[in-house]
């Protein structure tokens, strides 16, 4: 067994311990990440035709949405399983398991001929959606977004033989590696069309068990259950652990053959989305930006070659580059089309309505920071922050207010730009007017001394 080999089951065996088993027996059902982690972020629009690479990249969206769709289904099986969801690897570690297994490339300089595999070794070399581990079984499930609206019956036709081939291949490769760690275990394999229904297809496809269809989404549960009844032979001691410890470490291992189990936690998802949320990175290009810069401080591309070859991205028309005060003062390195309007716009009064997370504050942050930099100094910008009575810790006032004004005062260094004034509102039932006066309530104004 090769070094890899061994640590990626090392890892795993953390994995198992830590996130997935109570004693020695697996606690539920158990979603490996806990929520769904998007690959394809951009939207695009849905209501125009697109090409080239825009095209691409909406397929390989769709496709994502049906993976969500299936995730969901996964969530309420009840047995004792793990469901893991995206699991890709590189040849490196493909080749930990099988060292002399076969290209896999469709169209390979090489030839047709069969011929080992001889990719860069952090290739990426493969990818399967989900991995379910049974009590005594293994069930791999590749999901197509395939879409058969719009085609004539010839299109159609090649499009689901192109799926279908292409979805075999990969799970041909993760049942190989499963094989591999025991060739005894009962590994079970399907290929899921979630949005072609059984009607829209020919009768040869109708006949393969391992094609499933949109209405057998309702039935995951079930076919779950089926494949843990079929393989209720008991395996020999440690099988089933030693195939959970290997799938779940390639799972957690990076392309670098490191690892982070606490990528397993819900609390670590949380905060990963929240703080691309917060930092605007909601497309591929703006998060691929900010994956090369912190490998450029970390010195970690040093010695590479660079490649004269420029990555493309899709348009989305609905994303711009955030003006440099967003990328200077709060990080933010895009903006919605919309939240780019409200900024430039030069109206008195502007009414601004959406939903939690659509950006409202974002927005808010970059005109008071605009508005405090190019004000002259003989005016005065106020801000009114309404909240309830605070305290936490000692506190007595609101923490949104203190961070408010410490992101105020640190737009010049060691210069104070703003003060807080608090003040109450006092109701009074007998009297319709309400008096002002300091105190801790009420609301706050922010003031700036420029």
């Amino acid at each position: 067994m090769s070094g890899l080999r061994k640590r990626i089951a090392k890892v795993g065996q953390q994995v198992l311990d830590n996130y997935c088993q109570k004693g020695d027996e697996i606690r539920g059902r158990i979603m490996i990440p806990p929520i769904p982690d998007s690959k394809f972020i951009d939207k695009l629009p849905e209501d125009v035709g697109l090409e080239g690479q825009n095209a691409a990249e909406r397929e390989l969206q769709e496709g994502y949405e049906a993976e969500v769709k299936v995730f969901r289904c996964f969530e309420e099986v009840k047995s004792n399983v793990i469901v893991i969801h995206q699991l890709d690897y590189t040849h490196e570690q493909y080749a930990a398991f099988l060292p002399d297994h076969q290209c896999n490339v469709k169209m390979c300089k090489r030839g047709l001929d069969t011929h080992d595999c001889h990719q860069p070794k952090k290739n990426v070399e493969g990818e399967t959606d989900f991995v379910v581990i049974g009590m005594n079984f293994v069930a791999v499930f590749e999901v197509k977004g395939l879409s058969l609206q719009s085609c004539t019956e010839d299109e159609g036709e090649l499009k689901i033989k192109g799926c279908v081939e292409d979805a075999f291949r990969q799970r041909k490769r993760m049942v190989d590696l499963i094989r591999s760690v025991d060739s005894s275990l009962r590994v079970y394999e399907f290929t899921l069309l979630s949005n072609v229904s059984r009607e829209e297809v020919d009768e040869k496809y109708l006949s393969d068990e391992t094609l499933l269809f949109s209405e057998d989404l309702d039935h995951l549960v079930h076919i779950i259950e089926s494949c843990e009844v079929s393989s209720s032979n008991a395996l020999k001691s440690g099988i089933m652990k030693n195939v959970a410890w290997c799938l779940l470490g390639l799972w957690c291992i990076d392309q670098d053959n490191k690892w982070d189990i606490t990528t397993c936690s819900l609390p670590k998802c949380i905060m990963d989305i929240d703080s691309k949320l917060r930092r605007a990175l909601v497309t591929r290009k703006s998060v691929d930006e900010v994956a090369a810069e912190v490998n450029r401080s970390s010195g970690k591309n040093k010695g590479r070659k660079k490649t004269s070859s420029k990555k493309e991205y899709p348009e989305n028309p609905e994303m711009v580059d955030a003006p440099s005060l967003f990328q200077n003062y709060l990080n933010i390195k895009s903006l919605t089309k919309d939240q780019l309007d409200i900024f430039e716009s030069e109206e008195r009064f502007l009414w601004v309505d959406g939903p939690a997370g659509s950006g409202k504050t974002i927005v808010m942050f970059g005109k008071i920071i605009h508005l405090t930099l190019t004000t002259p100094p003989e005016k005065r910008i106020l801000l009114i922050i309404p909240y309830a009575e605070y305290r936490y810790k000692g506190h007595s006032s609101s923490p949104l207010v203190e961070r408010h004004l410490n992101l105020l005062n640190n737009i010049i260094e060691h210069v104070t730009l703003c003060k807080k004034m608090s003040y109450d509102y006092k109701d009074n039932k007998n009297d319709t007017v309400d008096g002002l006066s300091p105190g801790r309530n009420g609301h706050s104004a922010l003031i700036p001394l420029l």
